[in-house]
């Protein structure tokens, strides 16, 4: 049979013999590939013989036939690292097949990372106790704001929940009695100590001003439809109708319908945004309403793959919305904390409700509510949707006084 001519770091690559099942991975590592996938017993330089990368796979061999993870030598059950790999793993799973978002499995993976940084990599789940998860909530409290904090408390419960629901441990894992959310107390008291996080009608004038295209017509797309910076990012030219000044766009977020009559300015502003819209960069973005200079999608991931020994790598958010807005909240010296692109949806929100139609601001902000109301209601007519925006969009343009 004949031989690699590959070259590695470390010399030669390919097999030693026909008769020996590992072979030299450019990496410098004995491998082994098994059911599709790479798997590596040892560096070339400390083992030239590969006798104990051999003895390493003829272990781990049925194991790893019968797709299972290896155990450790003296291991008696699985580590917590066992359990981080096979809840990314099945999380990854849920990417690959449009279950879950990105951006979802990124914050996964960065819980991921705290909890092996915290409680060990090597500690066994059955090993793991309530003062463990007592001191790690003590150092992310010291980290993170109270909002984070729950955020972050919520998810480690799911990767942990997962571990039990997956056979990993025979018996729930107890947290302790003070691995919990923030109270409410203390999210309306730092909520009251960072402000509110809506734009006053002046304020949001003052940021329109500054605002160039096709900034100009997210910003409208936020006040008027409600619209994120990823709603704005993925919003196609099939969702608005121009001629007759509506949008037609489920919350990407949750699938829920949205549909919104739209201002004249927005309209307007939509317009003046496709007229000067750069050329997509690829062609799946060529329905897309807004691209950056570089025909890039607004709001994007940047690519998540895996790595031949497993590890996920890329996955860098990012938001040309956010950071643009955020620039206009600095030059009209509006910048705050917590007050990003977000916070126009707070605004509709606010000002919206005083049309008092609930309702109707719940359906252009793509709210749904668990009640036998929303099971029994069939549609909201057009008028009770225009009286919302309208609203609006009397607050943030009111009619001139005559003189």
């Amino acid at each position: 049979m004949a031989k690699s001519t590959t070259k590695g770091k470390r010399g030669k690559a390919g097999r030693v013999h026909q008769d020996f099942p590992l072979w030299k991975h450019p990496s410098g590592r004995w491998c082994k590939k098994i059911k599709g996938r790479a798997h590596y017993f040892g560096k070339v330089d400390t083992d030239p013989d590969g006798v104990k990368a051999l003895d390493k796979y003829l272990r781990d061999k049925d194991e790893l036939l019968a797709g299972r993870k290896p155990k450790r030598p003296g291991q008696d059950g699985p580590t917590v690292l066992d359990l981080t790999e096979s809840f990314l793993d099945t999380k990854w799973a849920l990417v690959q097949s449009h279950e879950l978002a990105e951006t979802s499995f990124l914050d996964y993976k960065q819980t991921c990372a705290a909890v092996l940084g915290a409680i060990g990599r090597n500690r066994l789940l059955s090993d793991v106790h309530p003062e463990d998860f007592s001191r790690f909530r003590t150092k992310l409290a010291k980290r993170v704001g109270p909002v984070t904090l729950g955020n972050e408390i919520n998810r480690i419960r799911v990767v942990f929940k997962f571990g039990y629901d997956a056979g990993m441990i025979e018996h729930p894992i107890r947290f302790g009695p003070g691995f919990k959310r923030p109270s409410k107390r203390v999210l309306r008291l730092e909520r009251k100590k960072s402000g509110p996080r809506m734009l006053e009608a002046e304020e949001l004038r003052a940021v329109l001003a500054k605002a160039k295209t096709p900034m100009t017509a997210a910003i409208l797309l936020g006040i008027n439809a409600g619209l994120g910076a990823a709603d704005v990012a993925r919003l196609r030219t099939s969702h608005v109708d121009l001629e007759s000044g509506w949008l037609d766009f489920p919350r990407p977020k949750t699938g829920i319908d949205r549909r919104v009559p739209l201002w004249p300015e927005t309209v307007a502003a939509i317009r003046e945004a496709l007229a000067k819209r750069p050329a997509p960069k690829a062609k799946a973005d060529r329905g897309l309403v807004f691209v950056t200079k570089y025909g890039q999608p607004w709001v994007r991931i940047s690519p998540v793959w895996k790595t031949e020994d497993d590890k996920v790598k890329g996955g860098v958010p990012l938001d040309a919305v956010g950071n643009e807005f955020c620039k206009l909240l600095k030059t009209t010296e509006l910048k705050r904390p917590r007050l990003g692109f977000y916070a126009l949806r707070h605004t509709l929100e606010t000002i919206g409700g005083e049309a008092k139609d609930q309702v109707a601001l719940d359906a252009v902000m793509g709210h749904a509510r668990d009640d036998m109301a929303s099971v029994y209601r069939e549609r909201i007519s057009d008028d009770r949707l225009r009286a919302v925006v309208g609203h609006v969009h009397g607050w943030l343009f009111p009619p001139k006084t005559k003189r």
